[in-house]
């Protein structure tokens, strides 16, 4: 039962604590030494020295989700309580640093699809469907 346990709160926590820490890392009053500490563990864990047997792949990749888990959690713990706090909260608004870099990319990815769009494409509630194909999904004829 407890590993089902830690596998939900993985899944859960996971996302949370990945948009935390990169709040995190792109605040500036984090000790630029527990960000380095941090960027070395994920270093490690991308790149690991010790190899997983080839035989077990499945618990390869699970050890190294653990394994960033597990560093996430230290980093966070590092940082100062209420810069972590203020982060939290900032996450809770949708005002921090993670969700102003989404909306620039979400920006970004818009004005280069409207660059370099089909010009047969045609736009209908923000996305992009070829005219024939959207004749024939709201049932209009040519």
């Amino acid at each position: 039962m407890s590993r089902l346990r830690f596998v939900r709160r993985m899944v859960v926590d996971l996302p949370r604590q990945v948009r935390l820490a990169y709040c995190l890392m792109r605040d500036p009053r984090v000790p630029i030494a527990t960000k380095l500490t941090f960027a070395g563990a994920l270093a490690i864990i991308a790149t690991p020295v010790i190899d997983v047997p080839l035989a077990l792949p499945l618990v390869g990749e699970i050890d190294a989700i653990a394994l960033t888990f597990f560093a996430l959690r230290l980093f966070i713990a590092a940082c100062p309580t209420y810069i972590v706090n203020d982060q939290k909260q900032l996450l809770l608004e949708q005002r921090s640093a993670f969700d102003e870099d989404v909306r620039s990319g979400e920006r970004i990815a818009v004005m280069l699809y409207r660059r370099f769009r089909h010009p047969d494409d045609v736009e209908v509630q923000g996305s992009a469907r070829p005219a024939a194909r959207q004749n024939s999904v709201t049932g209009a004829s040519q």
